[in-house]
């Protein structure tokens, strides 16, 4: 009869550990069109893919592709590798962005999410736009005014 501990230490031999990713920061604040960079630390078995997701919390439709270029990345066969995603704020809202460890076999792995807060840039400045407002027509008016005294002398 096979002793019971032996048999529990052969399975686990047989059984590649489960891939373990954290993610720095936790929580991000950015504004639309901010360059934004996050790092996964992941232990992964060799041939493992990572995969960057971005979902958002408030409804607001994501297209994976316009956040960033860098989708998916091997896992190096290191104990404990480093990845670094760069994306891009490109809509406002709040999001989560996590990492998926696919492994050549066995489950998936999730990282917990970041949490991204994104507000509007306000591109538009109404400040001084009150002057220009009055001053624009005003110029015109006097520009109309002195052509038809001209005329009349």
């Amino acid at each position: 009869m096979i002793p019971l501990a032996l048999l529990a230490s052969v399975l686990m031999l047989a059984v590649p550990p489960a891939p373990v990713i954290t993610m720095n920061p936790d929580q991000l604040s950015a504004v639309t069109g901010q360059k934004l960079m996050l790092e996964s630390r992941i232990s992964a078995p060799a041939g493992s893919i990572a995969h960057l997701n971005v979902t958002s919390l408030d409804g607001v439709y994501v297209d994976l592709e316009d956040w960033t270029q860098d989708v998916t990345q091997p896992v190096p066969a290191e104990s404990r590798a480093q990845l670094d995603w760069e994306f891009q704020a490109v809509n406002s809202g709040r999001f989560a962005v996590y990492v998926v460890v696919i492994p050549k076999s066995g489950p998936l792995t999730v990282s917990s999410p970041v949490h991204v807060t994104v507000a509007k840039r306000q591109s538009l400045d109404t400040r001084g736009a009150l002057p220009v407002a009055l001053a624009i027509p005003t110029l015109l008016g006097l520009a109309a005014l002195g052509s038809r005294l001209w005329r009349v002398r």
